[in-house]
């Protein structure tokens, strides 16, 4: 989870550097990542659906999952990384913290301490500044609120249908939604052809696989604090390939939140 996190502190760079609308990136991303996790299915003769599988929650978290996207994507575009991320990232406490009434499951004093760390790890990373617009600020709650929303839907689902399968039909149902706007890029594709594989393929096919086979077998808060490695790493690619290397208060952030990752991983599984 921690290495997935941190890959994902990369896709803003991306989002940045494609000048793809926002909603044409979300939507080509979406289509390479449903085709390579298929393609992955169906080499290992999974690619079946059973009519025990929980086709609502897998619908929903993957028109959940289109808006997610799109609304991040937009914020990223619209107002500063920073803000974006700041937004964003509201949506793991909310995760975490509904998870006790949502999933049942327990949050234990060192969860929440972790959890308190990396939320103040984050805002110290991604303080937010100049830049700020009223329609990114909206785009980026409604990314945090979908964040917050698809894990808890989703989780149950990813125990019952596994992890990789459920990474297939959900962005298959969100490449579906997003299909007009993914027709639209497609002449823009040859130019930018490189980012746009790494973040479908790489970063959203392989990526997803791996997220929801974890969010099976993680308890919610873990998968909270594990989330915010994904800000803090995000400081770290834009000091290594942006030149834009922070200052003193995003580095104590970016150590505190390691500090709630590295918490998460080595804390054993919280009672269901």
């Amino acid at each position: 989870m921690a290495v997935v996190a941190a890959a994902w502190g990369t896709i803003p760079l991306i989002v940045r550097t494609v000048s793809l609308p926002a909603e044409q990136l979300a939507a080509l991303r979406l289509w390479l990542g449903a085709i390579t996790v298929l393609i992955v299915l169906g080499i290992r003769g999974e690619l079946t659906l059973r009519r025990a599988d929980p086709f609502g929650r897998i619908i929903a978290i993957g028109v959940i999952l289109a808006i997610h996207w799109a609304a991040f994507f937009w914020s990223i575009k619209t107002t500063t990384v920073a803000v974006a991320l700041v937004l964003v990232y509201l949506g793991p406490i909310a995760m975490a913290t509904l998870a006790r009434v949502v999933l049942g499951e327990q949050l234990r004093p060192r969860s929440i301490i972790a959890l308190a760390a990396a939320l103040v790890g984050v805002i110290l990373v991604a303080r937010p500044g100049a830049g700020v617009t009223v329609e990114g600020v909206i785009a980026g709650l409604i990314a945090a609120v979908t964040f917050a929303a698809m894990v808890l839907i989703g989780k149950p689902a990813a125990q019952q249908v596994g992890g990789l399968k459920l990474a297939g039909l959900q962005m298959s149902v969100a490449a579906l939604v997003m299909t007009p706007w993914a027709a639209s890029s497609i002449p823009e594709i040859p130019t930018y052809w490189w980012q746009i594989v790494l973040l479908g393929v790489v970063l959203t096919g392989v990526g997803l696989m791996i997220y929801w086979s974890l969010v099976a077998t993680l308890p919610v808060a873990s998968i909270a604090i594990l989330s915010y490695l994904e800000p803090a790493s995000a400081v770290v690619w834009a000091a290594l390939f942006l030149a834009e290397p922070g200052d003193t208060w995003s580095w104590i952030g970016v150590a505190l939140v390691v500090g709630a990752g590295i918490t998460a991983g080595t804390a054993r599984s919280d009672p269901a």
